[in-house]
């Protein structure tokens, strides 16, 4: 009698550990895919894209030299090709350096993050021997437009003690 309540006493627990391991797989899966409107978000955001216009708001465009993720002026920015990887979220974009703008490419981290129904693009910079855990400085910019072929994004920043946007016009190549 002793064997017959020892056996299902095991499969009882067996059960019970095939269910928890369930219960714990799911809620994995559903925590790490992020909210449905993110994971669509990056999705069409991935791909070859071209800066094909960088525009101010908030002041005459002619007065402003805003430089721009600790690099270069905006302007410089006109003309950058961005690579977006979705499946690990990593990428690079490219200065072409006409005129007085640096050129050269960037290795990015990027992400998608909704705060409050505004949908955000955030980068960060990683530099050769750096891992992207731990570079805590990025930027973060709106997404006030992104059909899958065309993009906006807006920088707000403060200059000369005022908020101004730069808007970067995005063609996907």
């Amino acid at each position: 009698m002793a064997w017959f309540f020892d056996q299902i006493r095991t499969k009882f627990i067996t059960m019970n550990k095939i269910f928890l391991i369930g219960i714990f797989s799911m809620f994995l899966a559903v925590s790490c895919a992020g909210p449905k409107s993110v994971v669509d978000s990056e999705k069409i955001m991935r791909g070859d894209w071209t800066i094909t216009n960088v525009s101010i708001d908030g002041i005459n465009q002619s007065y402003v030299d805003a430089k721009v993720f600790d690099e270069a002026d905006s302007k410089c920015y006109n003309g950058s090709q961005w690579h977006l990887v979705q499946n690990n979220n990593t990428g690079t974009y490219t200065l072409n350096g006409s005129g007085n703008c640096p050129s050269g490419t960037t290795k990015i981290k990027w992400f998608v993050t909704d705060e409050g129904g505004n949908m955000y693009f955030n980068f960060k910079k990683v530099y050769e021997g750096e891992k992207p855990k731990n570079v805590l400085d990025g930027y973060k910019l709106k997404i006030t437009n992104n059909s899958g072929s065309f993009m906006v994004l807006r920088q707000d920043i403060s200059f000369e003690g005022k908020i101004i946007g730069i808007n970067y016009t995005f063609t996907k190549n």
